[in-house]
């Protein structure tokens, strides 16, 4: 069977979400909590983060974005405080029960990126998640 494009993205995908689900639940959490987490973790401390910033930056829908960071927040690894300026918007902040789980989650990240390199190499690896940011614009 000759495989597509789409599919090869889509099977490098499940594989990718499989391994990040398999690490989270060691730490009791799902793959797409732990990337928020380390997202969150990678943020200057400067720069406030509300959901619509974790909405774009995974490209979610609203409701899913709301889903994750209330089990986040009942798990205690973040917190919502108003916004001094808008009422309606609540800055998300880790706290400190996240600061473990952040320095695991950031070190997975980095072993994974790792690996990646190791078997494309930094420059296809580079120019492969260029064309994938230039695909996720332009779609």
């Amino acid at each position: 069977m000759k495989k597509n494009f789409g599919l090869a993205l889509q099977r490098a995908q499940n594989t990718f979400n499989r391994n990040v689900d398999h690490y989270a639940k060691t730490l009791g959490l799902t793959g797409t909590q732990m990337v928020i987490i380390q997202y969150l973790s990678s943020v200057p401390k400067e720069h406030k983060v509300y959901q619509r910033d974790i909405e774009r930056e995974f490209n979610i829908r609203k409701s899913t974005a709301t889903n994750i960071l209330k089990l986040l927040e009942q798990k205690d690894l973040i917190a919502k405080k108003t916004d001094g300026h808008d009422s309606r918007l609540k800055e998300i902040t880790l706290t400190a029960r996240a600061e473990v789980i952040k320095r695991d989650a950031a070190a997975y990240v980095d072993r994974s990126e790792a690996r990646v390199e190791q078997i494309l190499g930094k420059q296809l690896r580079d120019e492969v998640t260029a064309a994938l940011l230039k695909l996720d614009h332009e779609l």
